[in-house]
């Protein structure tokens, strides 16, 4: 029988569908708000860059996971 990797936290799960606006989620290592759609698979997001500014961006939805229960 083969082994299956159990994933334990949320945060590693990509999201199953397309998040709504106000949604907060994690973008690599960043988490974001999601502003709309932006079309062809992709969705606005607002984050904060590791330099302190905020940007907002295009990204595709399905590269966006879950933000588990603690935000620091």
């Amino acid at each position: 029988m083969p082994r299956t990797q159990r994933v334990s936290s949320r945060a590693h799960l990509p999201l199953k569908t397309r998040p709504n606006r106000g949604a907060l989620v994690r973008y690599g290592d960043r988490i974001a708000e999601v502003l709309g759609e932006a079309g062809g698979e992709r969705v606005m997001i607002r984050s904060l860059h590791a330099d302190g500014i905020e940007r907002r961006s295009a990204v595709k939805w399905k590269n966006l996971k879950l933000l588990d229960d603690q935000l620091f």
